[in-house]
């Protein structure tokens, strides 16, 4: 028998930063429209296979009004989590 593991939405990533997205009352890809990147790069970037670039993280911040001190909470998790760059 195949033992089913439940995943949790804290493996995402950027799980705290889809849920900003989500309490500031927008889905993912009208983040992406308004960063100009699409559906894929979207995905990549939230799935941590692609860094942002600092242009998309300063828009994303004045969209979301994200502060300069939850900025490495919400783009660098695994610095945050003590690991090296």
């Amino acid at each position: 028998m195949m033992k089913v593991v439940q995943g949790t939405f804290r493996q995402i990533p950027y799980w705290k930063l889809r849920g900003r997205f989500h309490s500031c009352g927008y889905r993912d890809q009208e983040v992406a429209d308004h960063l100009g990147i699409g559906r894929d790069t979207m995905s990549a970037r939230m799935n941590g296979h692609n860094p942002w670039t600092s242009a998309e993280i300063t828009a994303m911040c004045e969209l979301l009004d994200i502060r300069q001190n939850e900025i490495g909470e919400l783009f660098f998790p695994s610095l945050e989590k003590g690991e090296s760059a």
